[in-house]
């Protein structure tokens, strides 16, 4: 029965409690929009509305603010940009440039050729003068050792011969396509592209007359080298057949 009756306390309290509440919410809001009477009265309530809506308006203008900047805005093409013509020189200009990097490749290629064919003509003649030294100075045996030193050098100077010659018809045939390439350019009006694809072509040019002057040198001091190996040999083979003639004679008589 005390439990009971407890319980009704507390409910009976409640819910005065709830009724008390909503009297002063009813005060409250009617002395918020309380004003004089009159056309005052629609201004100071519409005057208290902006109040509340006042937090939310420059959020709402910031966020149209970024809506419309994250808008697109397409850009006026310039149709002279799309143009045939303009497109041509575009594509003719990368023709070059491919062009020219194909061929500084095989231009250091065949550099690299040339020199390692000349250094093995300056070891073949190297070789073939220390022969010709010692010409009359060795037996038959050393004689054969050094022959035989003098041909492999020989088989490794034609090998490297024939790798530049390879070589060298890849860099013409790179040349051509640059040639090509460059009067392309000047007819489809890429004078940029034009003019430096023909430097580039005479610049590679003189690198390569160079090396190949420095092996056609070294070619003709081996020509020498044989010549005079030749030479030495003949007299001293000329030089024991006259020896040998003067003993014949000597022990005829």
């Amino acid at each position: 029965m005390k439990r009971r009756h407890f319980r009704r306390l507390r409910a009976a309290s409640a819910g005065r409690g709830m009724a008390a509440l909503r009297r002063w919410l009813w005060r409250s809001v009617a002395s918020y929009f309380r004003c004089r009477p009159g056309p005052a009265v629609a201004s100071c309530r519409r005057r208290r509305l902006s109040e509340l809506l006042r937090p939310w308006h420059r959020p709402a203008a910031v966020g149209l603010g970024a809506a419309l900047c994250a808008v697109p805005i397409a850009q006026k093409s310039d149709p002279q940009s799309l143009s045939n013509d303009a497109l041509m020189r575009r594509a003719v200009s990368l023709v070059t440039d491919s062009t020219s990097t194909f061929l500084s490749q095989t231009t250091y290629a065949l550099i690299e050729a040339i020199t390692d064919y000349t250094k093995a003509v300056y070891t073949l003649i190297s070789l073939y003068r220390q022969y010709t030294s010692l010409l009359g100075k060795m037996n038959s045996q050393e004689e054969d050792e050094v022959w035989q030193v003098i041909i492999g050098a020989r088989v490794e100077m034609t090998s490297k011969q024939q790798e530049y010659l390879k070589l060298e018809t890849s860099w013409m045939t790179a040349v051509s396509l640059s040639e090509m390439a460059a009067e392309a350019a000047y007819q489809t009006g890429a004078d940029q592209a034009s003019i430096s694809a023909r430097n580039h072509i005479q610049l590679v040019k003189s690198q390569v007359q160079e090396v190949r002057q420095l092996s056609q040198k070294a070619e003709t001091k081996l020509a020498e080298a044989q010549t005079e190996e030749l030479r030495q040999k003949a007299q001293e083979e000329g030089d024991e057949r006259a020896e040998a003639e003067h003993d014949a004679y000597l022990r005829e008589d």
